[in-house]
C-alpha cells in the first residue's frame, strides 16, 4: 500500500530532474526518503534537492528530459511502511483525498478533491452537486474516519465559512 507525498509537475533539465509539489506539512520528510514509486514502480533516488516549495529529484533509470516528461502529471509515493508515524487526529492528505464529506444533519456535500496548503489552516476542495472550499477548523470537523473514506461537519460551522464556486 502507498502514500502520495508529492505531485510531479514538470521535467527540470536535461538530465532526468523531475519538479514535485510536495504534499506534505514538513517538506524536509522528503530528506529521508531513499526509493519512491510511480505508477507502481520501484525508483531509487538518485539526488534531492529543496528550493522554496518544491522538491526537485532525480531517480536512476531516469536520466534525461524525454524520460522525465513521461511522469508529468503523475504521483509520486512511498511504501506506507516506510512512512512517519502521524500524531492522534492528524492524516495524511493521500487519505483524506476522495473522503465523502456529510454535514451533520446528513446532507452529502461532495468528495474531498484537493487540499490546499496555504496559511493559518489546510484548505479542502470539495466536489459534489456545488464544488464548495472550506478551511479545515477544529470547530468545523466533527469526526474524520479515514478508513471508511467519511468526513462529517459541523452543518453552523459550514454555513458560516463554505465558499462556494459559481
Amino acid at each position: 500500500m502507498f502514500i502520495t507525498v508529492g505531485d510531479i509537475i514538470k521535467a527540470q533539465g536535461i538530465k532526468g530532474e523531475l519538479k514535485i509539489k510536495p504534499l506534505t506539512d514538513d517538506i524536509s520528510r522528503f530528506k529521508k526518503i531513499k526509493y519512491v514509486y510511480i505508477d507502481n514502480v520501484k525508483y531509487e533516488i538518485r539526488s534531492l534537492r529543496i528550493s522554496d516549495d518544491f522538491v526537485y529529484i532525480a531517480l536512476n533509470d531516469i536520466s534525461d528530459r524525454n524520460n522525465a516528461e513521461k511522469l508529468v502529471g503523475k504521483e509520486l509515493q512511498i511504501d506506507r511502511n516506510e512512512a512517519i508515524v502521524l500524531p492522534k487526529n492528524t492524516y495524511f492528505i493521500s487519505d483524506i483525498i476522495g473522503c465523502d464529506v456529510f454535514l451533520s444533519d446528513k446532507t452529502y456535500v461532495g468528495k474531498v478533491d484537493y487540499i490546499y496548503q496555504h496559511g493559518a489552516a489546510d484548505v479542502y476542495e470539495v466536489k459534489g452537486v456545488k464544488n464548495v472550499m472550506f478551511p479545515f477548523l477544529n470547530s468545523l470537523m466533527i469526526s474524520i474516519d479515514v478508513d471508511c473514506k467519511k468526513i462529517v461537519l459541523n452543518k453552523e460551522e459550514f454555513e458560516r465559512v463554505a465558499v462556494y464556486e459559481d
